[in-house]
């Protein structure tokens, strides 16, 4: 979700503004380049409002709920080759109250996730018609400072952690802050931005910490209540054998907005010209919705006969992950919720 509002972000003795929409540029002063595009993923009471005016817009002009394309030829990622980064002094390995299972769990969702049949909730937006292909490199922890949610400071420490020279062309790095949300209206974001003028484009994720946030919490069947007293128990294990469709609530609401922002990071990426200003490229509404926007906080029946509403199977276990948005299943009303454009690979 693209809104317009300023931050006032402040580097040693210069100070800068950040300007969140569609096709906005955000100064960032720390890098070079000096540009970084962000999109937010919203609390469920901000989509809560959007929602209703997507409803409406549906019955006003049917053509205004497709997502297009925004350059020719359209730039989309069919391949994404993630690097997690865990940052912040909480996940110092000594600290296994908050790491408790989000490691583990998260690098288990990103490693199976490229097999699972959520990856082909996109394959419309992609040349080839295949599923999204994803690769999971590795993660990366850094425990030695404070995080932060500032898009130039998530930018810079994906630079100095992985180094400007490592960037991945195919690479998406999503960074898992420790910081609760507090008053922010957002859960998520994904951006992009350069280490370097005219180098590699960084497309980045950051993640607050979400334990004990209903605002973000898509209530997993397998996973404790929010604010519940077990909601933090480490019930996330990779042993051998059949899964325990069980997790922490906390990793439940992360693995659900890491879905969303997987999704798109691959159908609008960033992309930086050699000339003018940086620009979303791939698959949005008139609305400046993406295909995560679209059905954020809806979720539809199993993708799995027998299991929980809601869920999608990814490895061995059920997650509760929202939907992605689907132009052939608008066209068809073969989707759920009620733009009947929302699918989960099922």
């Amino acid at each position: 979700m693209r809104k317009i509002f300023t931050l006032i972000v402040t580097v040693p003795c210069l100070a800068f503004a950040i300007h969140a929409k569609a096709g906005a540029i955000a100064e960032d002063l720390s890098a070079p380049n000096g540009k970084i595009l962000v999109d937010f993923l919203g609390t469920k009471q901000v989509y809560a409002a959007t929602k209703s005016k997507m409803v409406a817009i549906k019955a006003a002009v049917v053509a205004s709920n497709f997502v297009t394309a925004h350059s020719s030829p359209v730039v989309v990622m069919p391949t994404l080759n993630t690097t997690a980064i865990f940052w912040g002094t909480s996940w110092a390995t000594s600290n296994a109250t908050f790491i408790s299972d989000k490691i583990a769990g998260l690098t288990y969702f990103y490693n199976n996730v490229g097999n699972s049949s959520y990856t082909s909730t996109v394959s419309e937006y992609f040349a080839s018609g295949l599923p999204l292909t994803h690769n999971f490199v590795t993660y990366k922890t850094d425990a030695s400072r404070k995080s932060s949610s500032t898009p130039a400071a998530v930018l810079t420490e994906v630079c100095n952690l992985v180094g400007a020279k490592n960037i991945d062309p195919n690479g998406y790095y999503p960074v898992y802050s420790d910081l609760p949300r507090g008053t922010a209206s957002y859960c998520a974001y994904h951006s992009a931005g350069q280490c370097t003028a005219g180098g590699t484009t960084v497309q980045f994720a950051f993640f607050f910490n979400l334990n004990n946030d209903s605002s973000c919490d898509p209530q997993s069947p397998y996973a404790p209540a929010s604010g519940s007293a077990s909601a933090q128990a480490p019930l996330f294990m990779t042993g051998g054998g059949v899964a325990p469709q069980t997790q922490s609530q906390g990793l439940a609401a992360l693995i659900n907005v890491t879905a969303h922002e997987l999704a798109e990071t691959a159908t609008d990426p960033v992309y930086f010209p050699r000339t003018g200003s940086a620009y979303w490229a791939g698959y949005f509404d008139v609305a400046g919705n993406e295909v995560g926007d679209k059905c954020a906080w809806t979720f539809g029946p199993s993708n799995i006969a027998g299991t929980k509403p809601g869920t999608v199977l990814v490895g061995a276990y059920d997650w509760k992950l929202q939907g992605e948005w689907s132009n052939k299943a608008y066209n068809s009303s073969t989707g759920y919720d009620s733009l009947k454009g929302c699918v989960t690979g099922s």
